[in-house]
């Protein structure tokens, strides 16, 4: 796999909501991975206003942006793929939570619900 130049970041930063999320969605299949935010009380949650929600990135590096002010006692958390797909989703659908994949800096993610993340990912 490799490594995004500083331009190639900012570009995917800039991205519209659905570029990001193709991109997500080829890099957990190409790395068998996804990147969260957790610290020690678990995995970061926001509000939105559909409700809660958790966030996910395509790497560590986008993760770990995210790790500040509020956030700055997370750390970026791998979690493999098929635990993704077959224990976070299911369990992210039945309490009703959305998943903000790959916001950037402004805040803005596309919200997916689990089901849509379990057929993307399929």
């Amino acid at each position: 796999m490799k490594e995004l130049s500083m331009d190639e970041r900012v570009q995917l930063l800039v991205a519209l909501d659905s570029e990001r999320l193709a991109y997500f969605i080829e890099q957990a299949k190409a790395n068998e991975r996804v990147w969260s935010l957790s610290n020690e009380e678990g995995f970061v949650m926001v509000e939105t206003d559909e409700g809660d929600c958790v966030m996910v990135w395509p790497d560590a590096e986008f993760a770990s942006q995210w790790a500040v002010d509020d956030w700055d006692d997370c750390e970026p958390v791998s979690v493999s793929l098929e635990q993704f797909k077959t224990q976070w989703l299911p369990s992210l659908a039945l309490d009703n939570i959305t998943v903000a994949v790959f916001p950037n800096i402004e805040d803005e993610g596309k919200l997916s619900t689990a089901e849509e993340l379990i057929a993307l990912l399929a």
